[in-house]
């Protein structure tokens, strides 16, 4: 199985953090407001200090995101790199996950053998072909030996 390596695992949690402090940040101008509600000494400065904390707490918030999706899925799998190879490879081990976690629930439910899910079908259905004999699976519209219509 594919594992996450070391750097990219580091970009994501950095990139958390970066995108928790700008929402704290951001979230600050709203406290330092309801604090100094009403209080109008050096207005400007205040209506400065809180435009620069807000826009900067969402520009840490934006850049924070970015920096750990990259990390989440990697450089192609993110979007960076034009690469769908490489992208099927960075998001491996979330595909896998996924497909684990989906025949791990079916397996509780008692479902998997019920849709056909992991298992083998009791019974296959061969169709004959009617000019050479070979036997074709039962969704075959043309004989996978000789090409003539099932």
């Amino acid at each position: 199985m594919t594992q996450i390596s070391t750097e990219r695992k580091t970009a994501y949690y950095l990139g958390t953090g970066i995108a928790l402090l700008g929402l704290l940040l951001f979230l600050s101008v709203f406290v330092t407001a309801a604090l100094n509600f009403g209080n109008f000494d050096h207005f400007e400065a205040q209506v400065r200090s809180f435009g620069l904390r807000a826009f900067g707490g969402i520009v840490l918030l934006f850049v924070g995101s970015a920096i750990r999706n990259v990390g989440a899925r990697g450089l192609a799998g993110s979007g960076v790199l034009l690469d769908p190879e490489q992208a099927r490879e960075d998001l491996k081990p979330f595909s896998h996950m996924t497909g684990g976690m989906i025949s791990d629930t079916l397996d509780k439910a008692n479902l998997g053998k019920h849709l056909g899910v992991g298992a083998r079908p009791d019974r296959v259905v061969m169709l004959k072909c009617r000019e050479c004999g070979f036997h074709n699976e039962e969704n075959s519209k043309f004989c996978q030996e000789c090409g003539s219509e099932v």
